[in-house]
């Protein structure tokens, strides 16, 4: 999209080695891109996102990052893990916030239940 606003970007604390992944979440999708020569391009649509987890463990606590996984209906890629995402916590409740606002905005409301009478 031309007109996206990006919302966060970013790329995996990897202890000062070069990381050729790179994330951004937008107002519409997530989207991971990965490697050097060829890349690979996946995106989850944020309307889709059904759930998101939170991981850090005591030294990850100290220095501010830690793994996400995004749980969604997409068929590609029903779970995805952001790996050692610096400032975990906020882009885990901003990303929480963005999937909320998309299935608004679109009106996907997921059926859970259904009661037959």
């Amino acid at each position: 999209m031309v007109n996206e606003n990006v919302l966060w970007e970013g790329k995996p604390f990897n202890y000062g080695f070069p990381s050729f992944t790179r994330y951004q979440i937008t107002e519409r999708r997530v989207i991971i891109e990965k490697g050097i020569f060829t890349k690979k391009r996946e995106e989850i649509q944020l309307y889709r996102v059904r759930d998101i987890t939170l991981k850090r463990n005591l030294l990850e606590r100290i220095l501010k990052f830690g793994d996400i996984t995004i749980f969604s209906t997409d068929t590609t890629s029903p779970s995805y893990i952001l790996r050692n995402i610096r400032k975990s916590v906020d882009v885990s409740d901003l990303l929480g916030q963005a999937s909320e606002s998309a299935r608004l905005k679109y009106r996907a409301h997921e059926l859970t239940e259904v009661q037959v009478q």
